[in-house]
């Protein structure tokens, strides 16, 4: 029975952390949200700029279901898990091990469907880098500056 437990409260201290970071990330997804409603719906977008806000709101909208499976099965495995520490703790080893396979097999999927996730949040942020690069004030910025060295004045010798 002890070992039974200690394999789960491996498990156990991982969730919440898990969970954290994705409630985070869930959060920044609506702080972004939210920034990009308001300039969308404040000013007055041109069509150059349409496109961009276009790509960006398919992306969030991709983004938010998978963070919500996420999160849903997250919060279903850290569930099992307790249920199975209960069920060690009663002497139903078998029981606790089916739960303790079905909290696993949550966390693998979870761990899946953030992969994606974490794919679609780089592939916006490589929208938004080569739109920087294309941005003509700061070409100026990408060039190499020719530097002259500074010769050291000799009178202070």
């Amino acid at each position: 029975m002890q070992q039974d437990i200690l394999i789960i409260d491996v498990l156990f201290p991982a969730i919440p952390l898990m969970m954290v970071n994705f409630s985070s990330r869930d959060t920044v997804l609506a702080i972004l949200i939210r920034k990009l409603h308001e300039e969308v719906i404040r000013d007055n977008i041109s069509p150059q700029d349409a496109g961009r806000f276009l790509l960006q709101i398919k992306q969030l909208c991709d983004r938010l279901p998978l963070l919500g499976i996420v999160q849903s099965c997250e919060a279903m495995a850290f569930l099992l898990a307790l249920i199975a520490m209960v069920a060690v703790y009663f002497d139903e080893n078998a029981f606790a091990n089916m739960l303790f396979l079905g909290s696993i097999t949550l966390l693998i999927i979870s761990m899946l469907r953030f992969t994606r996730e974490i794919h679609i949040a780089n592939t916006a942020l490589d929208v938004n880098l080569s739109e920087l690069q294309k941005h003509q004030k700061w070409q100026q910025y990408l060039k190499p500056k020719h530097r002259r060295r500074v010769k050291a004045n000799k009178k202070s010798l």
